[in-house]
């Protein structure tokens, strides 16, 4: 299995909107009960990402400075502190594994949470984080809920897996239902 690296504050810095934000939630996340660690690695599952029909799984190493790290408990719920520490990993992986970044906050209803892309194409990103296990049924449904966005675009799908240090990243076709 081919092993990756990225940096959270390099990808922070290569996304359009203010990724920074959301650093200390991924580290908090990543790191678990080691509040010492600067580094985690993942196992990454890329569907329909190196051509359309591959699966491929790959580690990666996610790295980030102490100075980065919050010394106290964070001042938000518990499951804002996943949801935003997925958007970070999203951020790390989108960027590492497509070259793309993340442009825009998408608007309520729009079936997903930021608009990506480069100078040539936009498609939306849906991300989730979970504290359980299996992650497949919560990528299922974000795929779901992806494919019914209303402009009928493209997408990819981050779920991040904090307890098993797992994340699947894959791209979808729009599908009119």
């Amino acid at each position: 299995m081919r092993r990756d690296e990225c940096s959270l504050e390099q990808m922070a810095a290569r996304q359009r909107v203010g990724a920074a934000v959301f650093l200390p939630f991924a580290i908090v996340r990543l790191r678990g009960e080691e509040r010492d660690a600067t580094e985690t690695t993942l196992t990454i599952t890329l569907r329909d990402i190196e051509s359309v029909g591959t699966e491929v799984q790959r580690s990666v190493r996610l790295s980030w400075d102490t100075i980065t790290a919050p010394d106290g408990p964070m001042a938000v719920q518990e499951h804002t502190v996943t949801e935003w520490a997925a958007c970070g990993v999203a951020c790390a992986l989108l960027s590492l594994y497509t070259g793309l970044q993340v442009r825009a906050v998408a608007a309520e209803g729009d079936r997903f949470d930021y608009w990506v892309g480069n100078e040539e194409r936009e498609v939306g990103l849906e991300v989730s984080g979970t504290l359980l296990d299996d992650i497949e049924p919560r990528h299922r449904a974000k795929v779901r809920q992806l494919r019914d966005n209303p402009y009928g675009v493209d997408g990819y799908v981050v779920v991040v897996g904090f307890a098993t240090h797992q994340a699947i990243l894959s791209f979808h076709r729009f599908e009119e239902g």
